[in-house]
């Protein structure tokens, strides 16, 4: 390629026909998913405020776009959707249902290091439940996104979940300073990319000795795939640990109640932290079975501060939600072989004579009014070409009109994927070609 050509950024996309189509159909699968369970639409500006965005991701801050606008104003492209619902939320409170759920389908940006199934601009499917504190809404949440994952045909999804008081807990029995609370959750999320080994390295180095990092994998390995299993594990400790007794008390809850909605392909994972900083109890992520190296698809939490510190107040508004990582999931769709790229075009009207125009104009009309998605081929050209044309947008049937087809008052269809030919009464058209899609 010239290096005068125009370029694409490293790390966004241009989606075909073929690629959006698909992307869109699984949009509206996953838009159908979240309704059945009662979350209604609403979306946000892709620019906010620096200021609204900052201070609430912890490390990850650093992969924000931000600039100054023309105005001289510090803004930054959004980073998730969950920052935006808590500014949205703190605005129109007054307004809205308690509890507020909603779902969002848009793009955020991050400058990562791309690599496979990581991207700077992508799509998240996200559901929130704003002004709840009950455990219904944490496994509501997690079962809408589970839900959404089987209507796109995923049978082995497992979810991890955990509640990040129960890590707080913990750390706080066997004596680490409170304040490294924070450093060590983001050190445990890299578990999954780096390994036990070199967590618990890194772990050292920031200041645990070897005794308390050996005692606190010791009771990461504790777990249990029912919640009185776990609180048995825990029961001298939660004795002794408020926010340890809270983490299992919430945690239970929430397992139960996924139980109850018929979600049990549930894995108790006490070493499952999640990166942001603003999570505050419960947190999860799901993965698939059949590629286990290729990380999760989709996760969330509890953020109970989040929209107290986005409003600057003291007040504490509980909230939970789960987000779906679209691209991420196409990926993981792709290597598993369940995406199909189909056209979005069902018929193809072919333009034999120039002459005949009007009645190729008429008959397109007629079915793209009867609700059949058709196309016209634009010029008199050879029959040959068409077809090609036909093939290359993958267009299930043609429809030819010639000399003889007009003189008999027929139609003849093909199906292009089988070969198959016949013909029709013209005003049977429509009600063939319904019947052939």
């Amino acid at each position: 390629m010239s290096s005068n050509s125009p370029q694409l950024l490293k790390g966004f996309r241009d989606f075909g026909p073929d690629k959006m189509s698909a992307r869109l159909v699984m949009l509206e699968k996953i838009r159908k998913s979240f309704e059945r369970f009662g979350f209604a639409p609403m979306e946000t500006p892709v620019l906010e405020y620096e200021k609204t965005l900052t201070g609430k991701y912890g490390a990850e801050e650093k992969l924000m776009y931000r600039f100054s606008d023309q105005g001289g104003r510090a803004v930054a492209m959004r980073y998730d959707l969950t920052v935006p619902l808590a500014r949205f939320y703190t605005t129109n409170k007054e307004t809205l249902p308690k509890p507020f759920k909603r779902y969002a389908i848009g793009p955020v940006w991050r400058a990562e290091n791309t690599q496979k199934g990581r991207f700077r601009e992508f799509y998240q499917c996200d559901v929130d439940v704003v002004g709840s504190s009950s455990a219904i809404a944490d496994a509501e949440s997690i079962a809408a996104i589970y839900a959404a994952l089987k209507d796109l045909g995923l049978q082995s999804v497992t979810i991890r979940i955990n509640n990040r008081k129960i890590i707080q807990g913990i750390l706080e029995v066997i004596g680490v300073d409170g304040k490294k609370t924070v450093s060590v959750l983001r050190f445990l999320d890299k578990i999954d990319k780096q390994g036990e080994g070199k967590v618990k390295k890194l772990l050292e180095q920031d200041g645990m000795s070897s005794g308390q990092v050996k005692d606190l994998f010791d009771y990461l390995q504790l777990s249990a795939s029912e919640s009185k299993g776990l609180q048995d594990n825990f029961s001298r400790l939660m004795l002794e640990n408020k926010n340890l007794a809270e983490g299992i008390g919430e945690l239970s809850d929430v397992l139960d109640a996924l139980y109850g909605m018929g979600v049990t392909t549930y894995t108790v994972d006490l070493k499952l932290a999640r990166g942001l900083d603003y999570y505050t109890g419960t947190v999860c992520e799901m993965v698939l079975s059949e590629l286990p190296n290729f990380g999760s698809i989709a996760g969330g939490g509890r953020y109970n501060n989040l929209i107290g510190t986005v409003s600057g107040g003291k007040e504490k508004i509980p909230a939970v939600g789960m987000s779906i990582g679209i691209d991420r999931l196409i990926v993981a769709l792709e290597d598993l072989d369940l995406i199909k790229y189909d056209s979005t075009q069902d018929v193809l009207v072919f333009n034999l004579d120039e002459d005949k125009l009007g009645t190729y104009l008429g008959i397109v009309t007629g079915l793209r009014r009867g609700g059949v998605n058709a196309d016209l081929y634009y010029k008199t050209d050879s029959i040959d070409k068409q077809f090609k044309y036909a093939d290359s947008k993958k267009i299930n049937l043609a429809v030819i009109i010639g000399e003889d087809e007009i003189k008999k008052g027929i139609v003849t269809i093909k199906n292009l994927a089988t070969r198959k030919q016949w013909s029709v009464k013209s005003n049977k058209l429509l009600e063939e070609i319904k019947k052939s899609l």
